[in-house]
């Protein structure tokens, strides 16, 4: 139970289809983070959690005639369910931007507008009045059944878990029409077709991700939540924020997507991070100074290697930005 608790927890933060900022914290310049997902405890009772939070890493260059004209790169981690108050400050840091680059499995529209994701393709009704996906005009990997069905589930993960635990989705709330938006990711044809090429699909993912899951398991036995803490979490009165906390503890501890991402890597991490390199080094080939990258956090650590390694870039800042409140609400005073 727990491993497939650690698959579900993945494929929330799988296909971006997916607070208030606490205080900045210096980091060494040589260094990168080793977490992009953190739980913090509240400093009166260390064993009660206060929140889940994604870290905002600014990388400069090196360089410093581009550092001084103001050049940087923030890698803006995301989790696609959180509070709405998480997505609204998210779009008010993003207003600062020259250019936001962000992730989202979706077709480029022809005449400039956002781009249309995979679940949101244009329909047809068919002679029985049954509506249907309209049909492109020529069938290629995205058309096949599993790649399908694969999407349709991790939508349908993402979904489920932010009905339980009462969050919002990340695509509902973020302003994709800002002018300042870029596209930085495959389309669902591009993104089928290098899984194949890879000779992946979202079964043998899964099936990854499950082998990980259990050898983290075995790793942290004394860390991972038992089947006693989820019956519990399912049965308690205050279901929403138990879960919440289990979940959040698995984020803040759980590595597995950052295996899936450098040279060999998948075509999940890997291949849409090349994607996304290749549109920051246009921008940055266009003059633009101040970018962002607003991926799901278990993108960062392989986007964090090629910042230094590919940009000759380095780490000059780390932030948090809080995600999840896990604090327990507010008892109202009873009326006189």
């Amino acid at each position: 139970m727990k491993a497939n608790w650690r698959i579900c927890l993945c494929g929330m933060l799988l296909v971006g289809v997916a607070g208030a900022v606490v205080a900045e914290e210096a980091k060494p310049a040589s260094d990168v983070p080793e977490k992009y997902i953190r739980m913090t405890m509240n400093p009166a009772r260390p064993k009660v959690p206060q929140s889940l939070d994604t870290s905002i890493i600014r990388f400069v260059p090196k360089d410093e005639k581009l550092a001084k004209a103001g050049v940087s790169v923030d890698l803006i981690g995301a989790i696609h369910i959180g509070d709405r108050r998480y997505f609204q400050q998210l779009n008010n840091e993003f207003k600062e931007y020259d250019a936001l680059l962000y992730e989202m499995v979706a077709d480029k529209d022809d005449l400039g507008g956002e781009p249309v994701r995979f679940v949101d393709r244009e329909k047809t009704i068919d002679k029985d009045g049954t509506t249907k996906p309209k049909e492109p005009a020529t069938k290629d990997a995205s058309e096949e059944s599993g790649f399908k069905v694969g999407m349709a589930v991790v939508g349908g993960m993402q979904l489920g878990a932010k009905d339980m635990l009462g969050l919002a989705f990340q695509v509902d709330c973020i302003d994709y029409s800002a002018k300042n938006m870029v596209h930085a990711d495959m389309s669902p044809e591009e993104f089928a077709e290098k899984m194949k090429e890879r000779g992946e699909s979202f079964f043998t993912l899964f099936v990854d991700l499950f082998v990980q899951g259990l050898k983290q398991q075995q790793a942290n036995k004394n860390k991972a939540p038992n089947d006693l803490a989820l019956l519990f979490a399912l049965f308690s009165s205050n279901r929403e924020l138990v879960m919440k906390r289990l979940m959040a503890q698995q984020f803040a501890e759980s590595d597995v997507l950052f295996e899936l991402g450098g040279e060999k890597g998948s075509a999940i991490i890997t291949e849409r991070n090349i994607v996304a390199m290749n549109v920051l080094r246009e921008q940055l080939d266009k003059g633009v100074k101040k970018i962002g990258i607003f991926y799901g956090a278990g993108h960062l650590a392989d986007m964090s290697r090629r910042m230094v390694d590919e940009f000759d870039m380095k780490l000059v800042n780390e932030r948090w930005v809080e995600a999840w409140d896990l604090r327990l609400p507010a008892k109202r005073r009873p009326r006189r």
